[in-house]
């Protein structure tokens, strides 16, 4: 009950210091609110949910773009203490079906536009929006509120990508979410001077965490932009520049795109002006994008690590010691031990809850989460992450660290990015493919493997390299490596 009336008394101080203060503003249609209209409008879609049967234990599904209703229905969720089920509409509908089909739920709200889901449960966002209330609550609840709610029990069932498998949906409480979110945010001393930019999806976890919850429990400001995409990409700054966003958070494919895409100057020296502050995080961060993105834009990246299940996990402090490589130092919070083979071991105190569809309990026994990370600390307690234990390639019966030859590969900069994966093989067992970005023919592939062998060992030699115009990429910019081997069956 402590953990709760934390949480709660944190939550109250948040709306009560800033009620009139200036909370999130939809950049597209202008829309301003401050902490007290915020609040006020989640209390009315919290009558609105209770009329569809959504209370305290029940589960709504949510399969809409982003946009600022989103955003107030997932604090109308908590306010319900309703268990939210967040799924990105840009999925298709076959792999939205397929998530359906595990849960259990008692409504999905759902963008009109949206077709193909068939469901008596379903209702568009628009006629909830206009759903009157059978009687009006808006005015006779308090801030008072959350200290009456159960911030342990199951509140976001976040569904992975699928880009390599059936999609898992990892359960997490409110605590737990707040709790990650304020060891994160207490690093780098965020508060109400933060302006933060929501470009990332709603729907996925570091669209919610960080994005939202983040900025939320620190006292920042949020500017709801547009979500990246390729089209996005040359205008991104227009609207940072207009409300005077000072806080990002980019993954991966977000850097290339810019590098590529935006050609003027306002960002560069809006970049400079506003001394931004820019995490990056959802995959891995090669040490050539990141040395282009700083001397373009004259910033720092910081680099974290931390997983569906463990949330963060770790950060770069941009004032601190940087080491190449390097995913930061662990958060207050966290405890990182190694298996003998290498594999980081996580245990955090915002740890999940489980799976959905599986025993939650029996889950959340042991606090110990193998990350599936080959990883080591180093003399400065920085975090690297050196592999993927299941992507380890084990050719002719010796074990091949993918990571380790793309960075080596990478430094030579002959082409764009590349991707190492192991594809099966009769006599070797496993042979190394190189798929690699270009747009012209590459004819070194000899001198490449010269190289490696010289540098690295034989047994890291390529066996096969293949020419891609893109590397194709899911939405939080991971490598899609099951696409990549269906390339080469």
């Amino acid at each position: 009950m402590k953990k709760n009336l934390k949480i709660g008394n944190l939550i109250t101080d948040i709306f009560s210091r800033n009620l009139d203060k200036v909370f999130v503003i939809d950049a597209k249609s202008g829309t301003t609110l401050t902490y007290l209209q915020f609040f006020e409008r989640a209390v009315i879609y919290s009558g609105k949910l209770k009329r569809l049967g959504v209370g305290p234990g029940k589960t709504l599904v949510l399969i809409l773009n982003n946009s600022l209703d989103l955003f107030i229905l997932y604090m109308a969720g908590l306010l319900s203490e309703a268990r939210l089920i967040p799924i990105d509409p840009f999925k298709g509908i076959e792999s939205i079906k397929d998530i359906l089909k595990q849960i259990e739920y008692q409504a999905i709200i759902i963008d009109s536009n949206l077709s193909g889901i068939k469901s008596i449960k379903k209702i568009s966002l628009e006629k909830f929006k206009k759903t009157p209330l059978r009687e009006s609550r808006a005015g006779k609840i308090s801030l008072e509120i959350f200290n009456h709610i159960d911030y342990e029990k199951p509140y976001l069932i976040s569904f992975t990508s699928g880009s390599t498998g059936v999609p898992k949906g990892v359960v997490h409480s409110f605590g737990n979410l707040i709790r990650s979110a304020l060891s994160f945010g207490n690093r780098f001393g965020f508060g109400e001077k933060n302006v933060f930019y929501h470009n990332l999806p709603m729907t996925y976890m570091a669209g919610i965490l960080n994005q939202l919850l983040m900025p939320f429990i620190c006292g920042s400001r949020i500017i709801i932009g547009e979500r990246f995409s390729v089209i996005s990409a040359a205008n991104f700054w227009n609207y940072p520049i207009r409300y005077s966003a000072n806080t990002f958070w980019l993954n991966p494919t977000i850097l290339s795109m810019l590098l590529k895409l935006d050609r003027g100057t306002k960002g560069i020296r809006f970049a400079k002006k506003k001394r931004i502050t820019v995490c990056v995080g959802t995959a891995p961060l090669g040490y050539r994008l990141k040395k282009e993105m700083e001397e373009k834009y004259k910033i720092k990246l910081c680099e974290s690590y931390g997983l569906s299940e463990t949330l963060f996990v770790s950060v770069e402090d941009p004032l601190g010691v940087r080491v190449k490589g390097s995913v930061g130092k662990k958060l207050p919070g966290v405890n990182l031990s190694f298996a003998p083979d290498g594999e980081i071991i996580i245990e955090a105190e915002w740890m999940f809850l489980g799976y959905a569809n599986q025993s939650i309990s029996r889950t959340a026994r042991s606090r110990e989460f193998p990350s599936g990370d080959i990883g080591l600390i180093d003399k400065n307690n920085l975090l690297h992450i050196v592999g993927r234990k299941k992507d380890l390639i084990i050719r002719g019966g010796i074990n091949i660290s993918p990571k380790k030859l793309e960075d080596f590969i990478v430094e030579l900069d002959y082409f764009g990015d590349c991707v190492i994966i192991g594809m099966e093989d009769e006599i070797l067992g496993e042979k190394i493919v190189c798929f690699y970005e270009n747009n012209k023919k590459f004819k070194e592939e000899a001198l490449i493997n010269r190289k490696i062998i010289e540098k690295i060992g034989r047994d890291y030699r390529i066996d096969e390299f293949i020419r891609l115009k893109e590397i194709p990429k899911n939405v939080n910019g991971k490598v899609d490596k099951l696409r990549l081997k269906r390339m080469c069956n």
